[in-house]
């Protein structure tokens, strides 16, 4: 062997070490030691392989026509993102503002790099990175400007980096999977119109199941960034579907279960990985489960630094605890995530939590629950009189519960004055209750995970709260009960707390029109219509919240904004996947004809609705023998205004030959053609034919 192949083996060698280098800095910040990956990733960036083009016996990795290509870039921006992650997990100050010197830092090593695609891959994630970095620093302008620059080098990632074979494909080809497959996942979260927007600008087929399909392909290929992708598939299936409405199916959660025994040899202790699988167990309704794994990550020792995720881990157990009703253990860890970010100077969130635990403690009750209840109030008084302009809305929503409690049970409130103390305490706790309510099925999801005892415990609760004298708080108390029975997949019981909720919009005053709930209560009857195939009935909906006029200071704005864009995408759906169009031109008629092909039973139903105007329908049954033909259906005209026209034809052993008659006539009118949206389920025994004449 030559002196220059010996150089290109060492070359390859160095790279294959740095690559492996990567892969062991994931797994250790993975599993919880951000410090000693980070100290690797340093290691890589400031003495891995380097470029050197006048040098012929550099360490300098080669591709095969000779290119020399160089990780130190690749160092730098994993040494990036950890620095954030533990800056944000430990609480440190200036974290983003390191992060952000970081990636800069990593985009000036990668842009001196040679012109190959790991390079693109590089600038890229930084200058996405930078962008996101930037937003949550407050600076949107310049971040919009570096995420929109980014495209200038990730747009490459799908077909020069998917179909890369070069030297170093387990990192390019893992990066782009994991980037694409994220992409698509993100943009398939926005508005219909906006998809298709970013479909146009990017060139990229944005649907939810290719990002999906390249996550699990980033996995199933073990490279570098397989871990991660497996944590991103998991996450979007237990919390992202949970969140936009969706019920995960079996395959799905069996997936889950298949990742993380993939994950448990090699991450048996990540706290990434434990707060995952405590959701997939809540998301089975296995709430001890859920539990037990939170229990057991809170007594690793890495939390004593980590001090976010310990905060965080407390506000799971709370979520979870509220699902299993277990108020005072609720309020406990309410507590101590409240404390934990006190203790570290931080004071956001710190409201929020402070004014949970004082409702958990009241609905709780005891012989201490007095003391606890005050002493979390007095917290929520602290933060409110701090000199804060940017609090988050989840503690800005905390201040104005805290002023309304004082409205209404403080020292110098009437009913304090004018109710004996049993009576008064009742009060409170009916108070409270609707309040946690809110949050346990709108942000919390608690509801979703409750077994069935557990949610007609919850409803029975509700029910027994006294909301009935004020107009507001019972409509409230049925919105949450609706929202509880889509968590539970309970349709009519849904639409009934719909209807209960609504038959008082022209009661409810100022507080109810703040919150959002008549809307809310629209968005949920709409919801459950579409569960039921009522389309129509969903579309209304839609249109009874936009007269809402829902601004930007109701409280459930940004979530109803949110939710109805997802609505509109499932309706959208439904329509192309299962219904079709039947243009009916003015003076004609359309035909459909079922026509069996063998002798069986045969069952048809049909769906169909329009858009507006009207059109006459009938259905007719023909037997091959014979030449009688029975009418199913009289002609009857049906309008829009009727929404969906639904029936079905049963036939006990029918012949080959005989039709089933399904006829549109527009014969009546002169001027105007009709759409017809139909669909129609009939045995596989059996074909469908369209004639218009």
């Amino acid at each position: 062997m030559t002196s220059s192949n010996n150089n290109n083996d060492n070359w390859e060698d160095q790279f294959h070490k740095d690559i492996e280098s990567i892969r062991e800095g994931t797994r250790l910040y993975l599993s919880n030691d951000f410090q000693a990956a980070e100290n690797l990733f340093r290691e890589g960036m400031e003495h891995g392989t380097v470029k050197n083009d006048n040098d012929d016996t550099t360490n300098t990795p080669k591709e095969e026509d000779g290119t020399k290509i160089d990780l130190r870039g690749a160092f730098a921006v994993q040494f990036a993102i950890v620095g954030l992650l533990r800056g944000v997990a430990s609480m440190e100050d200036d974290q983003l503002d390191e992060c952000l010197s970081r990636l800069w830092k990593a985009d000036e090593l990668a842009s001196n790099d040679t012109a190959w695609v790991g390079r693109k891959v590089c600038r890229g994630i930084c200058y996405l990175m930078a962008g996101i970095v930037e937003c949550l620093r407050k600076q949107p302008l310049q971040g919009v400007v570096h995420m929109a620059r980014s495209w200038i080098w990730l747009r490459s990632l799908k077909t020069e980096a998917l179909e890369y074979d070069g030297i170093g494909k387990e990192i390019v080809r893992s990066a782009a999977l994991l980037a694409l497959g994220a992409f698509a996942l993100i943009l398939s979260l926005l508005p219909d119109k906006m998809i298709k927007a970013a479909s146009w600008t990017t060139g990229f087929d944005v649907k939810r199941s290719v990002g999906l399909d390249m996550l699990v392909t980033c996995q199933k290929e073990g490279g570098v960034y397989a871990p991660i992708a497996a944590l991103g598939w998991i996450a979007f299936t237990v919390d992202t579907k949970a969140f936009i409405g969706e019920m995960q199916t079996e395959q799905e959660l069996e997936k889950c279960e298949e990742l993380f025994k993939w994950a448990e040899p090699q991450y048996q202790q990540s706290l990434f990985f434990s707060i995952l699988e405590a959701d997939l167990y809540a998301s089975q309704r296995k709430l001890p489960k859920a539990l037990g794994v939170l229990e057991r990550s809170m007594k690793l020792k890495c939390l004593e630094e980590l001090r976010a995720l310990k905060a965080m881990l407390y506000y799971k157990k709370a979520i979870y605890n509220l699902a299993a009703l277990e108020f005072e253990e609720a309020a406990k860890a309410y507590e101590a995530s409240q404390q934990i970010y006190k203790a570290a100077g931080r004071r956001s969130l710190g409201p929020s939590m402070a004014m949970k635990a004082a409702q958990c403690y009241f609905i709780a009750g005891g012989s201490s629950s007095k003391e606890s209840v005050e002493r979390m109030l007095e917290e929520v008084a602290t933060y409110e009189a701090m000199e804060k302009s940017n609090w988050p809305s989840s503690d800005r929503q905390s201040f104005r519960e805290y002023k309304e409690y004082e409205e209404l049970f403080g020292m110098n409130a009437a009913a304090n004055k004018d109710e004996s103390d049993d009576l008064l305490q009742k009060k409170k706790a009916s108070w409270c209750l609707l309040k946690v309510s809110i949050g346990m099925v709108i942000m919390m999801r608690c509801t979703l995970w409750m077994s069935p005892d557990q949610a007609s415990q919850f409803e029975k609760m509700l029910d027994e709260g006294g909301y009935e004298s004020n107009p507001d708080d019972e409509a409230l108390k049925n919105m949450c009960l609706a929202k509880m029975h889509s968590h539970q997949n309970a349709i009519e019981p849904g639409l009934s707390r719909c209807e209960a909720g609504l038959s008082l919009s022209s009661q409810v005053g100022e507080s109810s029109h703040k919150f959002g709930t008549v809307a809310m209560l629209h968005y949920l009857v709409g919801h459950f219509n579409h569960l039921k195939g009522k389309i129509r009935l969903a579309e209304a909906s839609l249109s009874n919240i936009t007269e809402q006029h829902v601004t930007k200071d109701v409280v459930l704005h940004h979530y109803l904004s949110f939710k109805t864009s997802q609505l509109k995408g499932r309706i959208k759906r439904t329509i192309e996947e299962e219904y079709e169009d039947l243009n009916v031109s003015a003076g004609k008629k359309a035909v459909i004809y079922i026509e069996m092909q063998d002798s069986s039973d045969i069952t048809v139903e049909w769906d169909w609705f329009l858009a507006d105007r009207d059109i006459d329908f009938d259905v007719r049954f023909k037997p091959k023998s014979g030449n009688y033909e029975s009418e199913v259906v009289p002609v009857v005209r049906k309008s829009y205004e009727n929404g969906h026209v639904e029936g079905s034809f049963r036939l006990e052993g029918g012949k080959a030959g005989d039709v089933l008659q399904l006829t549109f006539s527009n014969a009546y009118s002169y001027l105007r053609g009709k759409v017809v949206t139909y669909k129609v389920k009939f045995p596989t025994t059996a074909t469908k034919r369209v004639e218009l004449n």
